[in-house]
């Protein structure tokens, strides 16, 4: 079967949704399919075009025995404005339909979303081209622009991509979720129930694997052998709240032998070091992404992972970091809402502790815990290893994703 594949994020992109899309497009081509994907320029998560892929507006390449065409993005000064996001989003929307009217026909557009406008262009390649369109979400953008409060809910760009969620949902042959609260999001707004198959995302666990934590990572950054680091590793987006992150770091100062260390890049990041050196913080550490093939190493010489989200974050957002911290086999602290996607599984699945977010006060106290009872940390990071192989093996999701693939291609 032919299969094209449309996502903004590809490789060598190690954040984001690029490694997932990457992964998914490798493991199709292995069992014999031809494989085209249409995807953006390197961006994520500094948003500027990398070194080697600037000056071009669009740039063949093969990756993974996959060919990869990569089209224009306009890539905004100050991505934090909506205005800019926008732009940013459509540029990719309109110069990936004319890389679609380049390539060979297919039987199937696999959407990765977001940004939600590439459903329009899937809609309009199918159109032309007689392919219909699986759309698979990985953040719903809508919620997330009204709940992080980037957009007012009943503004008109808020208005518009509802009815263009609606328009899409409706002519896709199937949509896929990565979680069940995206499931059930999807279903209050109308979309039937054998339309939504949930697909999550998948993990490495050959690659992602526990280690010792006086490893290289922590010599290399001058963490001592005896200091209980608490660490947070991805990107730096406002849903992130990681302000809390930083007051906690604050909380903790006097408490001798805790350190924090923020590992990421993103546009709030001025902001987060700005309030850091306002604090006069010297226990917590600020470090770029580092290479992907140090992650176990990084991850490991954690004792504790954490996660922060914006209070209004409930059900818009399943984090990727969420799976690499189990497979990691570190107990994951989460300041987010009990009840948000996020907390309910990390609850129901005792694989860390929960706090109330924005509540930097509850989270250093929460630390301090878990530097004092070190059996339970350990207890809930060997939960979150046993969950990561039974439930997102990538060996187990990726072959049940291709073989829906192939049945909505092949109907």
């Amino acid at each position: 079967m032919r299969f094209l594949i449309l996502g903004l994020n590809y490789l060598p992109e190690s954040t984001s949704i690029g490694p997932y899309t990457a992964d998914l497009a490798e493991y199709l081509a292995q069992r014999g399919h031809q494989v085209q994907v249409v995807t953006g320029f390197p961006t994520a998560p500094q948003w500027q075009v990398w070194e080697g892929y600037r000056g071009h507006y669009f740039l063949r390449e093969e990756m993974g025995g996959v060919p990869v065409l990569r089209t224009y993005l306009y890539v905004p000064n100050d991505p934090k404005r909506v205005r800019n996001r926008i732009m940013f989003d459509m540029s990719f929307t309109l110069s990936s339909l004319l890389a679609g009217l380049m390539t060979a026909s297919w039987d199937l557009t696999v959407v990765i979303s977001p940004p939600l406008q590439l459903g329009l262009t899937a809609w309009l390649w199918s159109r032309v081209k007689g392919a219909p369109y699986f759309f698979h979400i990985k953040d719903l953008v809508p919620d997330a622009a009204v709940t992080t409060g980037m957009l007012a809910e009943n503004s008109l760009p808020v208005r518009l991509a509802y009815a263009l969620e609606r328009f899409i949902y409706r002519r896709a042959r199937g949509i896929g979720v990565i979680s069940p609260g995206f499931a059930a999001n999807l279903e209050k707004k109308g979309v039937p129930r054998e339309k939504i198959s949930l697909l999550p995302d998948y993990i490495d666990l050959d690659f992602m694997h526990p280690v010792v934590r006086g490893n290289d990572f922590r010599r290399e950054h001058g963490i001592r052998p005896d200091d209980f680091l608490v660490m947070y590793s991805g990107s730096i987006a406002l849903k992130q709240g990681l302000h809390t992150y930083v007051e906690a770091a604050a909380a903790c100062r006097d408490h001798h032998g805790i350190k924090f260390l923020l590992v990421g890049d993103g546009p709030y990041l001025p902001d987060l070091k700005d309030k850091a050196r306002d604090l006069g913080l010297d226990n917590l550490l600020f470090l770029p992404l580092q290479p992907r093939e140090g992650l176990p190493q990084q991850l490991g010489a954690a004792d504790v992972l954490a996660l922060t989200q914006m209070r209004a974050v409930t059900d818009i957002v399943f984090p990727g970091k969420l799976l690499y911290y189990m497979a990691a086999g570190r107990p994951i602290l989460a300041a987010v809402s009990a009840d948000s996607e996020s907390g309910r599984f990390i609850q129901e699945k005792q694989v860390g502790m929960v706090v109330p977010p924005e509540d930097p006060e509850a989270l250093a106290a929460a630390v301090r815990f878990l530097k004092e009872n070190r059996e339970e940390a350990v207890r809930l990071g060997d939960n979150g290893r046993r969950m990561a192989a039974a439930r997102f093996d990538r060996q187990v999701v990726l072959l049940e994703f291709a073989r829906h693939l192939e049945t909505l291609a092949g109907r």
